[in-house]
């Protein structure tokens, strides 16, 4: 099992050139990456409904010092999520996808600019998912196999052209619609309670104060329910019977109408 540490320093020496911290976080990217290379479904819509897991997912960051805190709220509770991150938000933080990684989360993409695909030429949805490969893999030297489309827009085209780049579409059961004003954490965690089932996938967002409030109920929650926490790659490799799900319409949950 890989350990995730951070090597000591000189003083005054950035942690991040020394090569000890790239041998790790090349590391806990390849690992990563074996594990995403098991997959074969093409879109995923929910995990195995027989089994008491769920998924924590984070979309649109990184977000600077908030998705710092959050990591270090899921650090204290143990929970690995997976993030699915734009593009260009990694380009300007890349010390928080590296830490993400050593940190044993995994990511996603979400492409570069964060568009509304179906109104843009099929090219450009290319381009999208490409151009932030791409940043993924100059920072930790892998790419992902898991993409989520903004807003979970997508059509028959994109879903092929998905399928085509070798990327699993990764959509959810449940969106608490955290990003609206005067959410709080409780209200969050009671809206994700109310329609949560086994083989969840959660939908949230790594920028906002309020989700950092809602993780730790929620998960505390969610655990007193029997419900342990995985990776979106984990939720497929443990998901008997997963394979005849993958078809299944989006159940955007209710709660984001809430």
């Amino acid at each position: 099992m890989l350990h995730f540490i951070t090597p000591p320093t000189m003083p005054n020496q950035d942690p991040r050139s020394s090569p000890e911290y790239r041998r790790l976080v090349a590391l806990a990217a390849r690992d990563d990456a074996n594990r995403q290379r098991g997959i074969r479904v093409t879109k995923v819509v929910t995990g195995d409904p027989s089994q008491r897991l769920a998924a924590l997912t984070f979309d649109d960051g990184p977000h600077g010092w908030r998705t710092i805190d959050l990591l270090t709220i899921l650090k204290r509770l143990n929970v690995k999520a997976t993030f699915f991150v734009v593009g260009k938000m990694a380009l300007r933080y890349p010390e928080i996808i590296e830490q993400m990684v050593l940190d044993g989360h995994e990511l996603g993409n979400h492409t570069y600019n964060h568009y509304r695909l179906p109104t843009i030429p099929l090219s450009l949805v290319a381009e999208e998912l490409n151009r932030t490969r791409d940043v993924l893999t100059g920072i930790v030297g892998s790419p992902t196999r898991l993409f989520r489309p903004p807003g979970g827009e997508y059509n028959d085209a994109i879903q092929k052209l998905i399928a085509q780049e070798g990327y699993t579409n990764m959509l959810w059961t449940d969106d608490p619609a955290d990003y609206k004003p005067g959410r709080t954490g409780e209200k969050i965690t009671e809206l994700v309670m109310r329609d949560i089932t086994p083989g969840g996938i959660i939908l949230l967002h790594s920028g906002l104060i309020a989700t950092m409030n809602a993780v730790p109920i929620m998960v505390n929650r969610m655990r007193s329910q029997g419900y342990q926490f995985v990776t979106c790659s984990e939720l497929i490799q443990r998901g008997n019977g997963l394979l005849h799900l993958q078809n299944v319409p989006a159940r955007i949950s209710r709660t984001a109408a809430t």
